[in-house]
C-alpha cells in the first residue's frame, strides 16, 4: 500500500477493523488525525479531512476586486449580448450565433488573465465580426476601430457616419439624421454643424 493518498499520508500502515470496515490511522496535509477507510483511500473517495472542500468554498467566494473596473462592466455586457434574450443588443450578436468561449463565459478571471485592463479609450472587439469571444479573436479597439468592424453600421466610402458625425462636431446620429431629411449625400457628411442642424 502506498504511504500517502491525495492529502493522506498514512502514519504506520497498520489494519484497524471497525465493524465491517478495515482502516489505517491518517494524517491529512492540514494536520488533521483521522482513521479512515483503506477502500475509500485507493478508490480516491477519501482525498482529505473535508479540508479541500473548504479551500474550494472559499476560492469560488473570494472576490476578484476587479467587480468596479471597466474590464468587470466589458465582461458582464459582452456576456448580456450573447446570452441575454431581453438585452437590445442581442439580434446583432448572441441572435447570429456569436458566442463567447466556455472558459471566459464561466470565470472573470480567465478573461481577465488572456486580455488584461482595458486600455483608456479602447473597449472588447472581436477580430472576425462574425466569430465568437476567445483568446484569439479579440483585441481591445477605439470606438473609431469598432465602428469600421460592425456589419449592421452604415458607412460613406469606407468610413462609418458615426465618425463622419463626429468630426462634424455633431453627435453620432448627425449624418444619418441629415439624410434621413433629404439632405444631398455630399453635403451631409461635409458641413459642419450649427445650432439650426
Amino acid at each position: 500500500m502506498n504511504s500517502k493518498y491525495n492529502r493522506w499520508t498514512l502514519l504506520d500502515g497498520k489494519e484497524i477493523i471497525i465493524g465491517a470496515g478495515v482502516y489505517t490511522q491518517c494524517k491529512c496535509d492540514c494536520g488533521t488525525l483521522r482513521k479512515v477507510r483503506i477502500k475509500n483511500l485507493k478508490s480516491n473517495q477519501s482525498k482529505s479531512c473535508g479540508c479541500i472542500g473548504g479551500e474550494k468554498t472559499t476560492e469560488r467566494n473570494t472576490t476578484h476586486g476587479k467587480s468596479s473596473t471597466k474590464s468587470w462592466r466589458i465582461w458582464q455586457a459582452m456576456k448580456n449580448r450573447c446570452y441575454n434574450k431581453n438585452t437590445a443588443q442581442y439580434s446583432n450578436y448572441g441572435g447570429r450565433g456569436i458566442a463567447i468561449c466556455k472558459e471566459w463565459r464561466e470565470s472573470f478571471e480567465s478573461f481577465f488573465r488572456d486580455v488584461g485592463d482595458c486600455p483608456e479609450g479602447k473597449s472588447i472587439d472581436r477580430i472576425d465580426n462574425d466569430g465568437n469571444y476567445e483568446p484569439n479573436n479579440v483585441k481591445w479597439s477605439s470606438s473609431k476601430e469598432q465602428c469600421q468592424n460592425k456589419s449592421n453600421n452604415r458607412k460613406i466610402k469606407g468610413v462609418c457616419i458615426s465618425e463622419i458625425s463626429r468630426s462634424l462636431g455633431g453627435g453620432h446620429a448627425l449624418v444619418a439624421k441629415r439624410l434621413a431629411r433629404g439632405w444631398e449625400e455630399g453635403r451631409a457628411i461635409t458641413e459642419k454643424t450649427n445650432a439650426n442642424i
